[in-house]
């Protein structure tokens, strides 16, 4: 059985608004799956992230004229801010991270600051198509996501969890979602 269409392949219900929502869909696709010009061009010193379960952020600062410390970080898990530090290995060069509670400052002893440490592990850094890489030093972009190796299981039994009051554990994966000015 035809269908009963005029010869110019369509007829006037077709032409009330078809053409337009079709048109006013795909733009509405290509701006979802464009990346952000904002966060394409953010400075890991200046990149924010929030970790898939929605339980922690964390907030690249600059670091400074540090020739060890090559970028600084927070990890936020509710109202615990923990501080971060990555500090590049010697021999396989990798981008150890640190994160600390609450540390003493100035003549420290081993077992204190095994006390305020709660994680330490090496950074991988993932793109948009899945490629791993390794952290960035500071004036490079930001990645698209952050991979802190053994985030959630160093945390779960850290002293620092029990001492802070942590409840709920990030994940180990954190996605880009802003830029500080």
């Amino acid at each position: 059985m035809a269908a009963n269409l005029p010869p110019c392949g369509g007829d006037v219900r077709q032409d009330r608004g078809g053409q337009r929502r079709a048109l006013s869909f795909c733009i509405l696709i290509g701006l979802a799956t464009a990346p952000s010009p904002a966060l394409a061009a953010c400075p890991i010193e200046l990149s924010t992230y929030g970790d898939v379960e929605d339980a922690a952020s964390i907030n690249f600062r600059p670091t400074g004229d540090n020739a060890t410390v090559t970028n600084t970080f927070r990890l936020i898990i509710g109202e615990v801010v923990l501080d971060g530090i990555v500090m590049w290995s010697d021999g396989v060069g990798r981008p150890n991270g640190i994160l600390s509670y609450k540390c003493p400052i100035g003549d420290v002893t081993g077992p204190e600051l095994e006390a305020c440490t709660a994680w330490q592990g090496v950074i991988y850094t993932s793109d948009g198509s899945g490629n791993i890489g390794l952290l960035p030093a500071e004036g490079e972009d930001a990645p698209q996501k952050l991979i802190l190796s053994d985030l959630t299981h160093a945390l779960r039994f850290s002293a620092v969890r029990e001492v802070a009051g942590i409840e709920k554990l990030p994940w180990d994966v954190f996605a880009l979602n802003g830029c500080q000015e």
